[in-house]
């Protein structure tokens, strides 16, 4: 107990003079004291303590030099005082360590608490933007939808425009005509359309507006529009049968009001059954494809003139040839030409060529089989005109198209 507490011990008479001293006095910086002499000179925490008052006195945890906090133990005995000096200096760090501790517990729940209080702020926060979210969410996926449907019924519109295959007769020679619109997206801008003029001209039209969408589809939708009003016309037969003047008027009307600069490569072919000639107009085209009844292909790639769009006083020439029983003119956009295969080469004009002497379905099997399952990179439209080897009749209850209603 002694040696655990440091005990040490002063006696001071009345007259507050050290008159004995022992015990662990250099614990408490004592060691150096001097019997006889004033004690408040020599241990100057006892300030304020003496003289003593009570017969006994208490004084709990006193620092003293050295950081060393001691109980102080006063007793009167005989005229002395007697000073108990015990160590306490463990327990006052174990109280300071508790203490310390349950304060920065304080802090910790107070910062906790405020933590919490944030946390709470932040998931209301996130939960309305959850909600709000998820009602923009719902909105555009209803919007989406709409879209969907009415690009949907928008393809639907622009297929329907695509006119049905023909089995007929154009000025007393029987021919046929097939035809092919595959927009790349849900609606595209190629256009494809034939129909007659005066019963011996078959007009034959093949368009690519220059991008693929929406806007495209529009342009295509305004440019078969507008040759489609030109039939109408009480000069229609003279516009198509020199198909450069129609290409002229259609030409005019696009570039005065052509805002998106769109354009349009076209191909217009006009063949006269009577005189069996193929008059054609190719406005930036690809040349079409000619396989005479031999086998063998020519391209009639004869210069036309600018793409419709791009200048109103852009010049337009013909050139015409002359078809022979079996013969088969194939035009096609570059939708097919340019389709790629995975390494991105090119279906090219070579096969084009090769797949001719069967049918459209033929060909688009070919494309596809070069595709090998890759998407497709562009609209595809196509139109085949047949020269049959018999003279043609029209059989009873079937008319051959016309422009005029």
């Amino acid at each position: 107990m002694v040696d655990e507490r440091a005990v040490a011990w002063l006696q001071i008479d009345n007259g507050l003079v050290l008159t004995g001293a022992g015990g662990r006095l250099d614990r408490y910086g004592l060691a150096e004291l001097r019997r006889g002499e004033p004690v408040l000179e020599q241990a100057f925490f006892l300030e304020g303590l003496l003289p003593l008052e009570q017969p006994r006195y208490f004084v709990p945890t006193m620092e003293l030099a050295g950081g060393v906090s001691a109980d102080l133990h006063f007793y009167s005995d005989a005229g002395s005082v007697w000073l108990l000096l015990l160590d306490v200096t463990a327990e006052r760090d174990a109280t300071r360590r508790i203490q310390q501790k349950a304060y920065d517990m304080t802090l910790l729940q107070e910062k906790e608490v405020l933590l919490n209080r944030r946390l709470e702020a932040v998931n209301a926060a996130l939960r309305e933007t959850q909600r709000e979210l998820e009602a923009s969410r719902d909105l555009a996926r209803r919007e989406l939808e709409r879209k969907h449907l009415e690009l949907a019924e928008a393809r639907t519109l622009q297929l329907a425009l695509a006119p049905p295959p023909f089995r007929g007769v154009v000025g007393g020679r029987a021919v046929t005509v097939d035809v092919v619109l595959e927009p790349a997206k849900e609606v595209g801008g190629d256009l494809v359309d034939h129909f007659l003029i005066d019963d011996d001209l078959l007009v034959l039209l093949l368009g690519d507006v220059s991008d693929k969408g929406a806007g495209a589809a529009l342009m295509m939708a305004r440019t078969h529009a507008l040759f489609r009003g030109i039939i109408n016309r009480p000069d229609a037969s003279s516009l198509f049968r020199a198909p450069e003047n129609a290409a002229r008027l259609v030409n005019r009307t696009l570039s005065a009001s052509n805002a998106s600069c769109m354009f349009v490569t076209l191909l217009i072919a006009a063949f006269d059954g009577t005189a069996n000639r193929l008059t054609y107009t190719r406005a930036g085209h690809v040349p079409p494809f000619l396989r005479r009844f031999d086998g063998a292909v020519e391209r009639l790639g004869a210069a036309g003139g600018l793409p419709l769009g791009l200048s109103e006083d852009a010049v337009y020439r013909s050139a015409s040839v002359t078809l022979s029983p079996g013969d088969e003119v194939l035009i096609v956009t570059d939708g097919i030409t340019e389709a790629m295969d995975p390494s991105e080469a090119q279906f090219g004009e070579d096969r084009v060529a090769e797949a001719m002497g069967g049918d459209l379905r033929r060909l688009l099997a070919d494309v596809r089989a070069f595709e090998a399952g890759g998407v497709q990179s562009d609209d595809i439209a196509a139109v085949l005109l047949k020269i049959s080897h018999a003279q043609g009749r029209c059989p009873a209850g079937q008319r051959p198209p016309h422009g005029k209603s």
